[in-house]
């Protein structure tokens, strides 16, 4: 059986295409001095509501130093800021802004735009399997221990 290029493997395919759209998210951001991440952290609040960095962490697979940095930066634009959590005197919750709201609304559009062009190669149909796929597999998989 003939070996397979590791260019053509799903892993190296998948880290090429993430790493392509998040690179063109960050480039149609940076005039906001926003990331693809931070908008990531803004949708989950304003999908979900306050949420601790805890949670944030476990949804995003971040880091705990990376999330600190992220919402720190955050709160400096005035886009979330920390709380007490009312559950959990020990706790914080992040809370999306008024600001934060405006925000995600006004760069929603430009990030929409920029994933658009980047599925061009892909019809509607094949968009909506996409999406179907990856969601199903991102809701299965969980992280390898060695």
């Amino acid at each position: 059986m003939a070996k397979r290029a590791a260019t053509h493997e799903t892993g190296f395919l998948l880290q090429r295409a993430h790493r392509r759209l998040r690179i063109a998210h960050n480039e149609a951001l940076r005039p906001f001095d926003l990331t693809i991440t931070h908008i990531a952290v803004l949708g989950l609040l304003a999908e979900r509501g306050d949420l601790s960095q805890r949670q944030l962490i476990e949804i995003m697979d971040a880091d705990k130093s990376t999330m600190v940095y992220l919402i720190d930066q955050l709160e400096k634009l005035d886009l979330a800021e920390r709380r007490p959590d009312p559950a959990d005197r020990r706790a914080h919750s992040v809370h999306l802004t008024e600001a934060g709201r405006k925000r995600l609304i006004e760069v929603g559009g430009l990030v929409k735009r920029v994933e658009d062009d980047f599925l061009t190669p892909l019809s509607g149909r094949e968009r909506a399997q996409l999406g179907d796929m990856l969601r199903r597999i991102a809701d299965h998989v969980r992280p390898h221990k060695p």
